[in-house]
């Protein structure tokens, strides 16, 4: 019992596990083609992002008195949209009094970085004492550290290499020890050094939670916040959860859209993922507005790290429009011949249904001569049974006159006169009938049972049961004008009718109804 219990529970175990991670996954799919929706309609509109950032730019230079706290703030505003300018407003300030000093070669050391010029961040170095306030050491030593951090990346040379490595360490322990200083008075410098520990410790759960309460301190979609989104697309890159990576870093990029962002690393990598994942219409779309942003901004490093992307990506766009259009040209090709093919068939079925609609006409005149010769033929047959059965009254009464009038004058031989003209009554009758009537005999006997067929005895055509139904063929259905017609009794008919009816094939009551279609048209 334990084990089967212990059975069902590890079921329903994995089937809620399954049953979150599958859910998860729709989740992260969806949040994703919805990011890149969004991330779509803001390249379309990044004319105005950028557009408003310098409006922004120019309501602050248009303030008077103009500061040497509010040309910092216009150096930051140009920091990550014109490099060139940017430059201009920090060199202003190298000479002005502390803190704005220190803060002007911060920014030129970050701005060296960001534009590839590692050498004049070197020279800037040796410019800044240790007189820099205390607030301001964790941003220099974080320049400096990023400096020689970006200079590693982009170094071929292996002596240079090591060079850039050994600084690159050096810095960032001075940084970290800096931040472990400074973390007990400053709540963001303490969850950026917790946040650096843990990725040291490659504690990515720990980073991750970091990030979280990072992220929850700044504005959604601002430039902070596509950094941050930015840290948290290179947390997922660390363990390889591409679906996560690629969410938070078109979330970056959206931030720097929207923020009129032109040195934005986010865009050109967004645009290499869309290509590896084979989407070519978007990765065109991307590295074109990231080498649109990085002309703008005017970094080399970028421009040139973008371009080679661009081209690689436009390449493989322009073949696949050249394979689109080739396809495009067979099917216009294969449907022009389509509706070539159709029209001729059109042409045919219409030259046949004219043929068609001629002949239907002709078959139509040939039917209504057909019924017409019908029609006449039934007033023939019709006139022909008239005359027959006058014929046969005439002929019957003729004999019974005779046969009469011979009784009167006493004649022996009446009753053997009357036989011999009945006789011959019956024998031009038969040769009348079978004359219109040729198959009657056959066709009679069709109708009845086998062992009851009817054949004639040798020199006769017909027998009387056929004789009797001839009649009936011919119209006359009363017993009592048979028997007149035949000489029989009345009776006699009777019993004959009634025998052929129960020697019918079939049903018995419309056996007479049978009779008379026989050689109908």
């Amino acid at each position: 019992m334990q084990r089967q219990f212990l059975h069902i529970m590890l079921k329903k175990l994995f089937f809620t596990l399954f049953l979150g991670w599958f859910t998860m996954t729709v989740s992260a799919m969806s949040t994703l083609d919805s990011l890149l929706s969004i991330y779509d309609a803001e390249v379309a509109h990044s004319a105005g992002y950028i557009g408003a950032h310098q409006r922004r730019i120019d309501s602050l230079r248009n303030i008077k008195p103009m500061t040497k706290a509010l040309q910092i703030r216009i150096a930051r505003e140009y920091q990550y949209f014109q490099s060139d300018s940017a430059r201009v407003w920090y060199l202003r300030l190298i000479d002005a009094e502390e803190p704005y000093r220190t803060q002007a070669y911060t920014g030129l050391v970050q701005l060296s970085s960001s534009i590839g010029k590692y050498g004049d961040g070197i020279v800037l170095i040796s410019c800044v004492t240790d007189e820099m306030p205390d607030s301001l050491r964790v941003d220099w030593i974080e320049a400096l550290w990023r400096l020689h951090s970006e200079a590693l990346a982009s170094s071929s040379i292996p002596q240079m290499q090591d060079h850039w490595a050994a600084n690159e360490r050096l810095f960032y322990d001075s940084l970290l020890h800096e931040m472990a200083r400074q973390a007990p008075y400053s709540t963001p410098i303490r969850l950026r050094y917790e946040f650096l520990q843990a990725l040291d410790a490659d504690d990515i759960p720990e980073a991750l939670r970091i990030n979280d309460t990072i992220l929850s301190r700044v504005p959604e979609w601002s430039h902070p916040y596509a950094i941050e989104a930015y840290s948290r697309y290179a947390l997922y890159e660390r363990i390889g959860d591409h679906r996560n990576q690629m969410t938070w870093l078109v979330r970056s990029a959206i931030s720097d859209a929207r923020c009129g962002i032109t040195d934005n690393g986010s865009s050109w990598l967004v645009a290499k993922e869309c290509y590896a994942d084979g989407d070519l219409e978007r990765a065109f779309a991307y590295s074109d507005y990231s080498l649109t942003n990085a002309s703008f901004f005017n970094a080399p490093t970028r421009f040139i790290q973008t371009y080679a992307l661009g081209h690689e990506i436009s390449n493989s766009y322009e073949k696949r429009l050249h394979d689109s259009s080739v396809r495009l040209t067979i099917a216009l090709i294969a449907l022009a011949v389509f509706l070539i093919i159709l029209i001729g068939a059109v042409l045919v079925s219409l030259r046949q249904n004219r043929k068609l609609h001629a002949l239907n006409k002709d078959m139509k005149a040939m039917n209504e001569e057909l019924r017409t010769i019908n029609r006449q033929l039934k007033e023939a047959d019709k006139v022909k049974e008239q005359y027959i059965c006058r014929y046969l009254e005439v002929y019957s009464d003729y004999i019974r006159r005779l046969t009469t009038m011979a009784r009167k004058a006493g004649e022996k031989d009446a009753t053997s006169f009357m036989d011999r003209e009945m006789e011959n009554f019956y024998r031009s009758f038969d040769d009348t009938f079978l004359s219109l009537y040729g198959s009657f005999v056959q066709d009679f006997n069709a109708l009845l049972k086998p062992e009851a067929r009817i054949t004639p005895k040798p020199g006769e055509r017909m027998t009387v049961e056929m004789r009797i139904f001839a009649l009936i063929l011919l119209g006359i259905s009363s017993s009592a004008k048979i028997a007149e017609l035949l000489c029989y009794s009345p009776n006699t008919i009777s019993n004959y009718r009634v025998k052929m009816k129960n020697a019918a094939l079939g049903d018995r009551d419309t056996f007479e109804q049978r009779v008379r279609q026989i050689g109908a048209i």
